[in-house]
């Protein structure tokens, strides 16, 4: 009869280790999936950019103000921007505040310069120092825009952008990426806010 050395033993029962192990850890992941409830991390809900404007250019005020959501850090952010255009059209922060939640839609208050974000079907109003201040709805801008905007896509790389009033096309430009909407920043319609998932760009005629 032949005789098991030391060494086969070991092999053997590695072997038979291994295996029960790994029918072990089958049989307590089919448990645990069956009998507790898996908690799943909700993911973090994307950033729309938005902005609108507070105070276009005209011949009394030769820098336009804007409020606009962006991330920053990962975080959604409400600043109040002024435009330098002297400078180099330069962004300058007048007022910057982290949001709790991410808004999905932002308006200009119909008297004051505050601004008011939509959360959840809820309109919160943030004052001109973007503090938050109780305030009656009915105070939101709902004025319909003077302008219409057209995005058509030319290629797999390129997009038109066709601004239009009662007048006609206002402004024709090629793109390289697709627009999220536009925002007027002069009451002469010389001066075009464009806003894409992450970057901005102003235009001119």
């Amino acid at each position: 009869m032949y005789k098991e050395t030391g060494k086969e033993k070991l092999i053997r029962f590695s072997i038979i280790s291994a295996i029960a192990a790994v029918t072990l850890y089958l049989f307590v992941s089919q448990y645990t999936s069956t009998n507790e409830e898996v908690v799943v991390q909700p993911e973090q809900q994307q950033v729309k950019q938005l902005a609108v404007v507070l105070q276009e250019m005209d011949f009394q005020h030769h820098s336009p103000m804007l409020a606009m959501v962006k991330e920053h850090e990962n975080q959604p952010m409400l600043i109040i921007y002024k435009v330098d255009i002297e400078n180099n059209y330069r962004f300058e922060t007048q007022y910057a505040v982290k949001l709790e939640e991410t808004p999905t839609d932002i308006k200009r208050d119909e008297v004051s310069d505050g601004v008011w974000l939509k959360t959840d079907n809820t309109w919160t109003y943030y004052d001109s120092q973007l503090k938050q201040v109780k305030r009656q709805e009915q105070h939101i801008n709902n004025e319909e825009l003077t302008f219409s905007v057209d995005i058509n896509e030319v290629d797999s790389k390129r997009y038109e952008l066709q601004i239009h009033n009662e007048d006609g096309t206002i402004l024709k430009k090629e793109l390289d990426k697709e627009p999220l909407s536009v925002v007027r920043l002069s009451g002469q319609k010389d001066l075009w806010f464009v806003l894409f998932e992450k970057d901005t760009i102003l235009l001119v005629p």
